[in-house]
């Protein structure tokens, strides 16, 4: 892997660890059972929205395997398909357990700010912002663009986060509510680690040049920034406004150095 390209990770995980202080200053102070219910609604939609567009992304890609869609590429589709259903599954299942009432989609929460990070994306691929957050119709010419490979393999680098909240919650305490959750996001952890590895790759076959390499810089962070404020507001404003300014520009700080 290239240089550049270890730089633009670089750059991802330090986002990274920005959007797990934030989780963690969420989990820093005493909870009650309730208090996990909207971020928990806000993350089930996060899962949940993506089936759809993927779905339908498959039945419009799947006549031109092999032709105009390379068939590792629909293979990787079929994946998260897999992964996205999952993870909806288990993520409402835990409401449910915590509520005692049944939930579905009308249930789920679609905060301001992954809407404003839904915006962003889609200024660089409308096709991958719809599959990410299911809003929108699935686009067959968009799909098959072959000018933006460079602007997807940037935002799937940053999918996810690369799994802070994941990551935080699989460490929460074994038992209560915390090991419910603990038990439920190790297990989305495990497969999150592959889309992030995806990014990596893609990112890999397209950074050639230094325009290239400070385009993907660019749009990691500016992805990345917005992310801290969606976790942000997902989780009830752990942190002040102040204080999230002040992590993303540490977080930042790496592609002004690029």
């Amino acid at each position: 892997m290239n240089r550049n390209v270890q730089q633009l990770i670089k750059l991802a995980r330090a986002y990274r660890a920005a959007e797990a202080a934030i989780v963690s200053a969420f989990f820093a102070a005493p909870r009650k059972r309730l208090d996990h219910l909207q971020w928990l609604r806000a993350q089930a939609f996060k899962e949940y929205s993506a089936i759809k567009p993927i779905f339908s992304a498959l039945a419009k890609l799947y006549p031109e395997v092999d032709r105009q869609i390379d068939r590792h590429q629909f293979e990787e589709l079929t994946e998260k398909l897999a992964d996205e259903t999952k993870h909806a599954r288990l993520v409402m299942d835990l409401l449910e357990e915590l509520t005692g009432n049944k939930v579905t989609f009308a249930d789920l929460l679609w905060l301001p700010e992954d809407r404003k990070l839904a915006k962003i994306r889609g200024r660089y691929s409308k096709s991958l912002a719809t599959l990410l957050h299911g809003n929108g119709a699935i686009k067959t010419k968009e799909i098959r663009r072959q000018d933006e490979e460079l602007e997807r393999a940037a935002i799937t680098l940053t999918e996810g986060g690369g799994g802070a909240l994941y990551e935080v919650c699989s460490r929460l305490k074994k038992t209560g509510v915390e090991g419910k959750m603990a038990r439920v996001f190790r297990e989305i952890l495990l497969d999150e680690v592959g889309h992030k590895e995806t990014g990596a790759r893609a990112l890999a076959a397209v950074v050639k040049t230094k325009t290239g390499f400070k385009r993907a810089a660019r749009i990691i962070a500016e992805v990345s920034s917005q992310r801290l404020r969606m976790r942000n507001e997902q989780f009830g404003f752990p942190l002040s406004e102040k204080e999230v300014q002040a992590v993303d520009k540490r977080a930042g700080q790496l592609a002004t150095d690029f």
